[in-house]
């Protein structure tokens, strides 16, 4: 097999699906994923997905939510919603309205128990929890699959 053949098969297999210089992220259904290492509050760890070029995870759907829960082990990690801005109307961080996207909230949440529990975060089991903003969590960075 000469070089050019080669480079036809990495291009039409490639190992790196979300870029060769991105090999941390996972794909997923036409978008790829970082799932952090650090833990971080929600608003840094919305900052260090803006510098990765992507923003917090915004769950579309059961089968994201499926492949999001497999990958975080029942351990926290931030997701894209908050109602910083109005208590009780949880926003996705791309603007989407909440209510009209699937929940997957665990029982009783969100729950704000008076103490400003705004961000949300994936948890047990996968399900969603409302907590501080300022408590230091994982965090997933989502993005669209680049165009080749």
């Amino acid at each position: 097999m000469d070089e050019e053949e080669l480079q036809d098969d990495l291009h039409q297999f490639p190992v790196f699906p979300c870029g060769v210089d991105s090999p941390e992220w996972e794909y997923f259904s036409g978008h790829c994923y970082y799932f952090s290492l650090a833990r971080l509050s929600w608003e840094r760890a919305r900052e260090q997905c803006r510098e990765r070029r992507s923003q917090l995870v915004v769950v579309g759907g059961f089968a994201e939510q499926q492949f999001l829960m497999s990958r975080t082990r029942n351990e926290r990690f931030w997701i894209g919603l908050t109602d910083q801005n109005s208590e009780g109307n949880w926003e996705w961080v791309d603007g989407t309205d909440s209510r009209f996207f699937p929940r997957f909230w665990r029982e009783g949440e969100p729950n704000d128990s008076g103490r400003n529990e705004d961000c949300a975060h994936l948890w047990t089991w996968g399900q969603w929890n409302d907590v501080h903003c300022t408590l230091e969590c994982f965090f997933i960075c989502e993005r669209p699959l680049a165009p080749k």
